[in-house]
């Protein structure tokens, strides 16, 4: 009887340490996940191989106003995005079917540069919410222990904690501790219950664990970075997927074990900012920035943080839950996209002066035609009736009585009328000047042009007048150029036009030189000619309105405004492109790239060589300026090298290089670059100010000289007022 007290009571003990076992696990196992996923702020939803839903988020519950109970274990998750039933991409990733994903999201999808056998795209819903909603969503295979497809997890732009995972884990645990204190209870009537108890909960174990290995394939399926920190003013890391792995290259244990592992690598031109932000969370309860962060191989990322604040009963265990994305591709394509409007807007803006110009040269022309045809009329008239009035009305004395006398209308009228001629045959040079800028006539056949004879001809008829102010022409134009496609008038009449502006450019009491280039660029199939001058350059206000007709700093000097934009019509007509870089009191350089063909277009933009050794600053230059173009030297590149890259790609206006290199001096740099192009902005930068003593040597100065590391927006500041090439 002892004895069976004895066993009894061990069993009750056995029961006892499971129980606590039991909640120990789904406390510190589940629970813990739970509040990963379910309080993310990504909206999320997973279908199974046989595409029913078997996760919805709270967050996609909140977006779409649909409820996970709606659609979990139905094939109904389309509902949110569409009117229609029509497949996901978490549907077509499910049926491995790449063609599927070209039909139905053609022109719309990318495949995710972080993971595996994973999409994203970004499409506008208009069935979703009021007016409906654009949507960045990504979409990934799920594969279990064994690699096989187990279902697709699809995530879009707003993350919110899970609440159909909260949900099901808090039923799970409160159902557990429910049948764990029912048997508990029922344990001392009988052995047999106790099995029974036994037995429960090692099913229920069972399916707690395949639910904490479903939320961690999860987590690790998702292309962005999840995470937990503390709500104080460290913010440490307590939690991050392993997708940090793939980003940034740094491990999940790094940020834990540092505190301050994440402040540390945020950019130092970020990091107060972002550390002020996160104060307004406590107050706010959500977060959302944009900062660089740097990885692991020294370069820095753009990351988009999204971030909510999750209370508890007790404030001082208040944490966060966020979501990191890198940005850093979107960033360079938006930034690009900027330029291209900025260009496209500019070259409609002429496009659209053209047709207005064509409407007011002809409404001008009729008019015109008529003074200038009755001005002859007049003047014959005034000559017949002069001598009647000498002869006979002379000495009439009505004149003293009006006032005037006989000479005076006389001297009067003969200059009226030849001013009346003169400022006749101006407006029609305006008005010729204007249809030639509006024309759109092409029925001049083009013909094969030789370059080199367009160039001796132009200075065959405007040599002697440049000349009166330049005492070189230079000329270097290549012996085998090829002929383009085009009409030689026209391109004489350009070439002709900036070399009478680049002489007049030059002052009288300075020693005027003018350099014409001619040269093939093989990678773009095109002749480039360069026309530059030393005259006085031009302000960056005037630069942004050179192409536009009527605008002229000459005007008290009859200019008409309308050279310039004429030569932009012309060379457009041959599908060319035409620039200008200057530098005020050094002068102007006019730049023109006529394709060989006469009909491939020339698509270039203005460009920054970043010249260093330091791989993480190059990137950082890159990913700070849109147009920067990086150069790492080896011990065998020379200032040639660079100045053959700068004669192969003309559209670089700006050269910013490292002092010490490791083949070469950047003061020898500078001096090669000013020798052969005297109007780029270049710009030196050491981390020793030894070297900046060494300029006086060269007797030269950079345009800027920096000491690194320095602020990218004090740079940005010196190239906005400096200024850039036009194309």
């Amino acid at each position: 009887m002892i004895k069976k007290h004895h066993h009894q009571d061990r069993l009750h003990e056995t029961a006892e340490y499971e129980c606590k076992w039991a909640d120990e696990l789904i406390s510190n196992g589940g629970q813990y996940l739970h509040s990963v996923v379910g309080s993310s702020p990504i909206p999320a939803f997973v279908i199974g191989r046989d595409h029913k839903v078997v996760y919805w988020n709270r967050a996609l519950a909140e977006l779409s106003g649909i409820s996970a109970e709606e659609v979990i274990g139905t094939r109904q998750h389309w509902r949110a995005f569409y009117s229609a039933e029509r497949p996901c991409m978490a549907d077509l990733l499910v049926d491995e079917s790449p063609e599927a994903i070209l039909r139905w999201y053609a022109g719309k999808f990318t495949k995710s540069a972080l993971i595996d056998e994973a999409y994203e795209a970004t499409d506008f819903f208009p069935d979703l919410g009021d007016g409906g909603r654009w949507l960045r969503f990504t979409a990934a295979v799920i594969r279990n222990a064994k690699g096989a497809l187990v279902g697709a997890v699809e995530t879009l732009e707003d993350i919110t904690e899970a609440k159909q995972a909260e949900a099901a884990l808090l039923k799970a645990h409160e159902d557990l501790e429910s049948k764990v204190r029912e048997r508990t209870r029922e344990l001392a009537l009988a052995n047999k219950a106790l099995q029974a108890e036994l037995r429960e909960r090692e099913r229920a174990e069972k399916a707690l664990r395949e639910t904490t290995e479903q939320l961690a394939l999860i987590l690790k399926s998702l292309p962005i970075v999840s995470y937990t920190c503390s709500a104080d003013k460290h913010f440490k890391t307590t939690f991050i997927s392993h997708t940090i792995s793939e980003m940034t290259g740094y491990t999940p244990q790094q940020f834990i074990e540092n505190p301050f592992f994440w402040q540390e690598h945020i950019h130092p031109d970020d990091r107060e900012r972002i550390l002020a932000e996160l104060k307004t969370v406590v107050r706010k309860g959500a977060y959302q920035s944009e900062y660089r962060f740097q990885a692991a191989d020294g370069s820095y990322r753009w990351f988009s943080d999204s971030r909510r604040l999750i209370r508890t009963d007790n404030r001082s265990r208040n944490y966060m839950v966020g979501a990191w994305r890198d940005i850093t591709e979107d960033r360079r394509i938006r930034q690009e996209g900027e330029l291209r409007l900025q260009q496209m807007i500019q070259s409609h803006k002429l496009t659209a002066l053209g047709e207005v110009v064509a409407g007011v040269a002809h409404e001008i022309n009729n008019p015109v035609s008529f003074i200038a045809y009755n001005i002859p009329l007049l003047e014959e008239m005034w000559k017949a009736i002069e001598p009647v009035l000498a002869s006979d009305g002379a000495s009439h004395p009505d004149w003293g009585d009006k006032g005037i006398r006989y000479v005076e209308v006389c001297v009067n009228m003969k200059e009226i009328i030849e001013e009346f001629k003169i400022a006749a045959q101006r407006i029609k040079r305006v008005v010729s000047g204007l249809k030639e800028f509006a024309r759109s006539d092409e029925s001049a056949q083009k013909k094969p042009v030789q370059i080199s004879e367009v160039i001796q001809g132009v200075l065959i008829l405007v040599g002697a007048q440049i000349r009166k102010t330049v005492s070189r022409i230079d000329r270097y134009v290549d012996s085998n150029l090829p002929p383009i496609h085009g009409h030689f008038q026209k391109i004489e009449q350009v070439l002709a036009n900036l070399l009478i502006n680049a002489h007049q450019a030059i002052p009288a009491d300075r020693k005027g030189r003018i350099i014409i280039t001619a040269r093939y660029l093989k990678r773009l199939k095109a002749i480039l000619i360069e026309i530059e001058d030393n005259g006085t350059g031009m302000e960056g206000d005037v630069l942004d309105h050179i192409f536009e007709p009527f605008f002229s700093t000459r005007r008290d000097k009859e200019g008409t405004g309308l050279g310039l934009s004429i030569s932009y019509g012309l060379i457009k007509d041959h599908q060319g492109l035409i620039g200008v870089l200057s530098r005020p009191g050094l002068g102007s350089r006019f730049s023109i790239f006529l394709p060989v063909d006469g009909q491939t277009r020339i698509d270039i933009r203005p460009t920054m060589l970043c010249i260093d050794h330091d791989h993480a600053f190059l990137n950082e230059l890159k990913m700070n300026f849109i147009d920067a173009v990086g150069w790492s030297p080896g011990l065998e590149d020379t200032p040639e090298d660079i100045i053959t890259y700068l004669e192969d790609y003309p559209e670089v206006d700006m050269v910013i290089s490292e002092i010490k290199l490791p083949g070469m001096d950047g003061w020898e740099l500078l001096k090669r670059i000013r020798e052969r192009f005297p109007l780029l902005t270049v710009i030196l930068y050491s981390s020793e100010s030894a070297v900046y003593g060494q300029s006086g040597k060269a007797a030269l100065r950079a345009d800027l000289l920096l000491k690194k590391p320095f602020s990218m927006l004090q740079l940005k500041n010196f190239i906005r007022d400096v200024g850039r090439q036009r194309l």
